[in-house]
């Protein structure tokens, strides 16, 4: 009997969202429309300029300083718990939270909270699963998710980050190399060679890695390239390189950093490219100028969006996990008991 009770809500959560399935994203199309996608946690005391995805919980930040590319994802989808000390917030595009919002504001959007509501200021049509408290509902309480939030909903959990992710990664590990590094002094020059599809990659053995990283310099000669991948396995990555002449900003569009392997990832100054390390714990204390794929991220400088331009040859895409499916179908059929009372 016990086992039957487990089991039953669980088969009609999964049916219950297999009805509103929402298609996942492809690798390219998660580097064009995401800022951050983060499988963990972020404590952040900074500022996350573009859409951010968070599988675990948030702490603090602000999220969502400028327009962002079309997507069916909100401004912020958080799968855990958002809290702050009461300057956490949203700026545009919405939220949906999965668990419970505590000191923390909405200030443009809709928002859906599957959880608690705490001490916040929500200034868009918002959808309260759970109870509210002291909370001013500035764009007005709603009692079924709108339009946007159904879409915004659907997306969420539609999507297996992690597995995406990690097969990316993997993917463009085995890419062959094409370019070069040399190292003059205190400065790295990457000068890329490009094929017919304009991909250049860079292959970095844990010596070259363990060379380059500690340098003060990095300068990019990007010929004709506009897919750029430098690969390294190194475990523990530390740079505070200045990236010369504006390249930071030059790069930020084209390039992935696939670090593979890392554990930890420390930036110590102004950073360009996107950053692939789903193993690793990220923290900047300066400005990242491009994308963040990490599993947590401690963020005490900003992080600007640049809308991925190269191309990542497309992989299978995966389903959204068993678990995720279960979670967000017990949210949905929370929404259809609402709207049947």
């Amino acid at each position: 009997m016990l086992l039957r009770a487990l089991l039953l809500p669980a088969m009609v959560a999964s049916s219950f969202f297999s009805i509103s399935a929402h298609a996942a994203l492809d690798a390219n199309q998660t580097f064009q429309q995401f800022n951050a996608v983060v499988l963990g946690n972020i404590d952040s005391t900074s500022h996350l300029h573009g859409r951010t995805w968070v599988g675990g919980s948030v702490v603090g930040g602000e999220y969502v300083h400028r327009t962002l590319p079309a997507s069916d994802y909100a401004g912020l989808t958080v799968i855990g718990n958002v809290q702050s000390s009461g300057s956490g917030k949203v700026l545009s595009a919405g939220a949906v939270i999965g668990g419970s919002l505590d000191n923390f504001h909405v200030n443009g959007g809709s928002a859906a909270i599957l959880g608690n509501a705490n001490n916040g200021h929500l200034n868009g049509p918002t959808y309260v699963q759970g109870t509210a408290t002291n909370i001013n509902f500035n764009g007005g309480k709603l009692d079924t998710p709108n339009s946007i939030l159904q879409t915004n909903i659907s997306a969420a959990t539609s999507t297996d980050f992690r597995t995406l992710l990690g097969n990316t990664s993997s993917d463009l590990r085995q890419l062959s190399n094409t370019s070069s590094v040399t190292l003059n002094g205190n400065k790295a020059t990457f000068t890329a060679t490009a094929d017919s599809t304009g991909l250049a990659v860079f292959n970095l053995s844990i010596e070259d890695s363990i060379s380059i990283f500690k340098l003060g310099e990095f300068d990019f000669i990007l010929n004709n390239a506009t897919t750029i991948i430098i690969n390294s396995g190194l475990t523990d990555i530390d740079i505070s390189a200045n990236f010369l002449g504006g390249s930071a900003q030059k790069i930020a569009s084209s390039t992935i950093w696939n670090f593979y392997d890392a554990e930890t990832v420390d930036f110590g100054a102004q950073f360009g490219g996107s950053v692939l390390a789903v193993k690793a714990d990220l923290k900047n204390t300066a400005d990242i100028e491009g994308n963040v794929y990490v599993n947590n991220l401690t963020q005490r400088g900003q992080i600007h969006q640049y809308g991925f331009t190269g191309d990542i040859p497309v992989l299978a895409v995966p389903e959204p996990s068993t678990y995720a499916m279960f979670l967000a179908g017990l949210g949905l059929l929370a929404f259809g008991a609402r709207r049947r009372a």
